[in-house]
């Protein structure tokens, strides 16, 4: 594979606008970045359609990124301009071969193998910090859930340095004095001492620290998340470090700090993501199916009812959100959750609570500037996925468009997704049965725009493939 001009100014292109921040035309474009401006037309149309920018017109129009620069991959922009991706024909899905013999060849399979290193390659390679005279040196990140009875440890994701220091074979305990003497400044130690030990005839809530990581700078700060329920804990620890070249922290740029809280969100929402499929509230196949409804459902709204003014960034937002509407689980009982019979009144209202509890997480999502608009949305969906147009749902009984859009837009792909999928306490329904109860309001009633965007939606032949694997 050899990259076309097309790529080849599509990458220097995304590069530009990674770095400039804002809005920049054809002109400005083709003058930079010595790209004749015959060509960029032809390119902006391919990575509109691939949503990797935006456009507006007018006479202060121009081009934007429609993602964070550090959720762009090179290949992206790649896979969005080249016709394919493989090195030679036989690597495709129908492949080439003259011989007939593709299950069969040595040389296909070693090929294969490197165009999966490649792709990975391109995958990991983003634009992220283009623009910013920051660095990131390291990201720390440990999720864990401690048996409050037995106080068994078992790690859920790690990341960097913890990796060194910690395992799955030691106790809690034990984790508690090498934390506490490898991680922590001198001067926090009993406070952070107190706050992972404060656990004991403790009801169900959630807390946050913060405490200074034992860093020969002395700067690097940690960030604690301790989540508390009637059997479990579950602690979170984040941190960045970050080197800056002639200024200090406290100086940089208003957007480069709205970038890393941005980051920092994106983080903690896969995070929380893993969560979900660790205590198996969610499969990672029916996240991503949420995801992929919510996608689909919001790009039809957007097409058939401009009203709404659905912006393309609004939709991926919402669309990668989706994932942790049911992250106030975590907080519900396993046996309630998976009982195979009928739930008691009791046992009803504990799973009502879910939607409280999770918004209040989201509540502890970072949030400034463009991660304040992210946080507001992550909070909706968790609050208010389960109200209905009728004023039925719950937690507050809103009716029609007192609930916000992506809350009802994401309570209908949940539904959706719950009738296909086998639950402990229910069968799989196949995509024909389940549109008709979701039509019928068998599901509780939504608005009819979403109904009809999800009709339409619905019977698109991606989506239709996706739920029949």
């Amino acid at each position: 594979m050899q990259i076309t001009n097309t790529t080849d100014y599509a990458l220097r292109i995304i590069d530009y606008l990674s770095e400039k921040g804002n809005l920049a035309t054809e002109a400005e474009l083709a003058d930079n970045l010595k790209i004749p401006i015959r060509n960029i037309s032809k390119i902006m149309n391919i990575l509109k359609n691939n949503n990797l920018i935006n456009s507006e017109m007018g006479f202060n129009g121009g081009y934007s990124l429609a993602k964070n620069p550090e959720r762009i991959s090179y290949f992206d922009v790649i896979s969005a301009t080249e016709s394919s991706m493989n090195l030679n024909k036989c690597l495709e899905r129908n492949g080439v071969c003259s011989r007939n013999c593709i299950e069969t060849c040595n040389v296909r399979k070693v090929l294969l193998k490197v165009q999966e290193d490649i792709n990975q390659n391109l995958k990991n390679i983003t634009f992220e910090n283009s623009f910013n005279q920051s660095e990131i040196i390291e990201k720390r990140y440990l999720l864990l859930k401690v048996d409050l009875n037995s106080l068994d440890m078992n790690i859920i994701s790690i990341k960097s340095k913890f990796s060194d220091l910690f395992n799955n074979y030691m106790t809690y305990d034990e984790f508690l004095y090498k934390f506490i003497n490898h991680c922590v400044s001198k001067e926090d130690r009993d406070r952070v001492k107190s706050f992972l030990i404060d656990f004991k005839n403790s009801e169900k809530y959630y807390q946050d620290s913060q405490v200074k990581y034992r860093s020969e700078d002395g700067k690097t700060w940690m960030d604690l998340d301790k989540h508390i329920d009637d059997t479990q804990m579950v602690l979170m620890f984040k941190s960045y470090e970050y080197i800056y070249e002639n200024q200090d922290k406290t100086n940089i740029s208003y957007l480069q700090q709205d970038m890393m809280i941005v980051n920092e969100f994106w983080d903690m929402v896969s995070l929380l993501e893993t969560v979900l499929a660790h205590n198996k509230l969610e499969d990672h196949e029916s996240l991503h199916n949420i995801s992929f409804f919510t996608e689909q459902i919001y790009k039809e709204l957007q097409l058939n009812f401009p009203e709404y003014g659905i912006l393309d960034n609004e939709i991926e937002n919402i669309s990668k959100l989706a994932t942790i509407h049911d992250i106030g689980k975590i907080s519900t009982p396993y046996e309630v959750l998976n009982k195979k019979g009928k739930l008691t009144k009791e046992e009803m209202d504990i799973i009502k609570k879910h939607p409280l509890n999770g918004a209040n997480m989201a509540l502890k999502l970072p949030k400034c500037g463009k991660a304040s608009k992210l946080v507001q949305y992550a909070y909706n969906i968790c609050l208010y996925h389960h109200e209905r147009y009728d004023g039925q749902g719950y937690p507050k009984g809103l009716i029609g468009d007192e609930i916000p859009l992506c809350a009802q837009v994401v309570g209908l792909a949940d539904a959706y997704d719950a009738l296909i999928s086998e639950r402990p306490y229910k069968r799989k329904i196949n995509h024909g049965e389940a549109v008709r109860m979701i039509v019928n309001g068998e599901c509780g009633s939504f608005s009819p725009k979403v109904i009809l965007s999800f009709i339409i939606a619905s019977m698109n032949k991606t989506w239709i493939e996706k739920v029949s694997k």
